[in-house]
């Protein structure tokens, strides 16, 4: 869990919770996200350090977030369960989400390996979503 949080601390001083991340990801690292990939372009699985790294940029781009507040956090042996309160507005359309999003975190000691992150998917494809 301190890891966790670490990143958050370090991403604030930064301005971006990528840079923190990047610091401690793992080669091999995989970071997936729910969601259609045809629908949601920052959705499905990104494997590897430049995979992860444009998966920050993809989201970046696609939307706008006001509200992100991690609120509980439950850790055993290397993996942290994070739940987090987010909301904001989609570049392309300028409509409003709003989710909690449930992000796991897995490490191989101090290394990130992977992070999944699960969260109203209904909600962003109708901010993203041009009809």
């Amino acid at each position: 869990m301190r890891l966790v949080t670490k990143y958050y601390a370090l991403g604030e001083r930064t301005g971006l919770l990528k840079d923190a991340v990047m610091a401690a990801a793992a080669e091999d690292i995989e970071w997936w996200a729910a969601g259609p990939p045809e629908v949601l372009p920052w959705a499905g699985s990104f494997k590897g350090r430049e995979a992860v790294e444009r998966w920050f940029s993809i989201l970046r781009e696609a939307l706008e977030y006001d509200q992100f507040d991690p609120f509980q956090y439950v850790a055993q042996g290397h993996t942290v369960v994070e739940c987090i309160r987010a909301g904001g507005k989609a570049r392309t359309t300028g409509r409003r989400y709003a989710s909690d999003i449930v992000r796991i975190w897995e490490f191989r000691g101090a290394k990130l390996v992977r992070v999944r992150s699960f969260y109203d998917t209904a909600a962003y494809m109708r901010a993203y979503a041009v009809a």
